[in-house]
């Protein structure tokens, strides 16, 4: 039961995510303009790095934490409430310094691409953003610890209340002429309200209580053997994300507008992956169990169907949509001026949407501490990103940009992790992909189809848009309902309708 509110609860949390920046973002670019966008991007892109120095150890939380509840160790989950807690108050205090030289060497690093005053504002935007990420290093295990005990409410149900408070204070920010300064401040100061909260809960709620005294080397030495292996794929996982508007401003004069332009298309990339792997840290204590009770190969690839079938049920619904209506979005959203991030929030859509479909088997692999050769075969991709990327950038900035990370995303997070999932957990993959597209592929060609009949006879603009998708959506559900589904499926769509009756 736990487990499906998680599930229910983190779609709460990303369609709140997701509505707040498609509401907020066009406000934004109007406010800001294009050349302040792309710097506020450009910013956002290169604290990410910061978040990198977790190291693996959050997710280690998560897992760890979740083997003890199952163990019924509560002396184990102390100590490593302990360890977490020293570690990440080191790491917090290495971030600022890490940050201190980042602010530094800015203006030097992105002279190519910046203007004076445009990497001043940089400056700024980094030293308060660098403060952000080293109050949210500093409280991670808390967080965690609160998911491994599958306080899901709790979590979900802040981060619902932190965004709603934050579309406000940003909005006032904004009006009040504060720009992306406004932006950023308003960001750490919900940062360090709701991680304040997860602290207090996890120490008077949960009342978990940290071991410092009695710790093993050996102990300490499985959570950084398993905490490495994280972070290689975190390094992969953060360089796909973000390394093209590092090198677009680096190596590409006068950037700052093609970096907005590329942002758009990311960001609404990023919408995308968010359906699918929103809910993945509410799986991992369900996986755990699953992997410590011995599951076999084939109950782990009725899971990985019965999961990759929901996540490719609503992602085909939204990649045809785009498809047929992304233009006409992406105009009336972010402005004519922004019409190519389109091609590049497509073209990586296609990838995430099978990347996403079949991500609970990355769960498994780390609940079954088996994701070793997944580590390093996926930073080999990435470092393949990078070379395609200067490459192709010198060609078409933009669209060149685009198609390397579209390579590497599918070598790496598609074939590699196939390969991977046939070797460590005896996947049988080609059974996988032929449950995972029975009864949905021609839904999706039936809903594109509706979509283009749509847009011949309905009007344009936001009502006509709307129109338009809900004509797809309905041609979708009945298709899926009439043969698209199977019967597990169905059955889970009419539990939930009679749950609300």
């Amino acid at each position: 039961m736990n487990r499906k509110i998680g599930v229910i609860l983190s779609y709460v949390l990303m369609i709140f995510e997701v509505l707040s920046t498609l509401l907020l973002t066009p406000y934004i670019i109007r406010v800001l303009g294009q050349a302040e966008y792309g710097v506020y991007k450009l910013v956002a892109a290169v604290n990410s790095y910061l978040l990198l120095l977790d190291l693996g150890v959050g997710n280690a939380i998560t897992r760890y934490v979740s083997k003890y509840r199952v163990e019924n160790d509560i002396e184990h989950s102390r100590k490593f409430m302990g360890v977490a807690i020293i570690y990440y108050s080191v790491i917090a205090i290495v971030s600022v310094i890490v940050g201190v030289i980042l602010v530094a060497v800015f203006p030097s690093a992105f002279a190519k691409g910046l203007s004076c005053e445009q990497s001043a504002l940089g400056q700024q935007l980094l030293a308060i953003t660098m403060i952000n990420s080293a109050v949210t290093l500093g409280t991670a295990p808390y967080n965690n610890i609160i998911i491994a005990y599958e306080k899901f409410g709790v979590s979900k149900g802040s981060s619902i209340l932190q965004i709603i408070i934050r579309i406000m204070l940003t909005y006032l920010a904004l009006k009040c002429g504060m720009g992306s300064i406004g932006i950023v401040t308003v960001n750490l100061l919900m940062t360090v309200l709701c991680r304040g909260f997860f602290v207090w809960y996890v120490f008077f709620s949960i009342k978990l209580r940290p071991i410092f005294k009695g710790i093993e080397s050996k102990f300490v030495k499985d959570i950084v053997t398993y905490s490495s292996l994280i972070l290689l794929q975190m390094i992969a996982t953060q360089l796909n994300g973000t390394v093209d508007q590092v090198l677009l401003g680096a190596l590409i004069p006068a950037s700052a507008t093609i970096i907005a332009v590329y942002g758009v298309g990311t960001q609404i990339a990023g919408y995308f992956q968010s359906i699918g792997s929103s809910f993945n840290g509410v799986l991992m204590p369900g996986v755990v169990k699953l992997v410590e009770k011995g599951a076999s190969p084939k109950e782990l690839t009725d899971e990985m169907i019965r999961i990759g079938r929901l996540v490719f049920m609503v992602g085909g619904l939204i990649w045809s949509g785009f498809l047929v209506y992304g233009k006409e979005f992406v105009t009336l959203w972010a402005g004519k001026e922004n019409l190519e991030a389109y091609i590049v929030a497509m073209i990586l859509i296609t990838a995430y949407l099978f990347i996403t479909s079949e991500s609970i088997g990355t769960q498994i692999l780390w609940a079954k501490n088996e994701h070793k050769e997944q580590a390093y075969l996926k930073i080999t991709i990435v470092l393949l990103n990078i070379i395609l990327t200067i490459l192709l950038i010198r060609w078409n900035p933009l669209i060149g940009a685009t198609i390397g990370t579209f390579i590497s995303l599918v070598l790496g997070d598609v074939g590699v992790m196939n390969l991977i999932f046939v070797k460590k957990i005896n996947i049988d993959i080609i059974y996988y992909y032929r449950m995972l597209f029975k009864g949905i592929l021609p839904c999706i060609t039936i809903s594109l189809f509706s979509g283009w009949l749509a847009k011949q006879f309905i009007f344009t603009g936001w009502s006509g848009l709307f129109l338009k998708i809900i004509v797809m959506v309905v041609a979708y559900s009945i298709s899926m309902l009439v043969f698209g589904m199977n019967r597990y499926e169905k059955n889970l769509i009419l539990s939930l309708i009679r749950r609300h009756r």
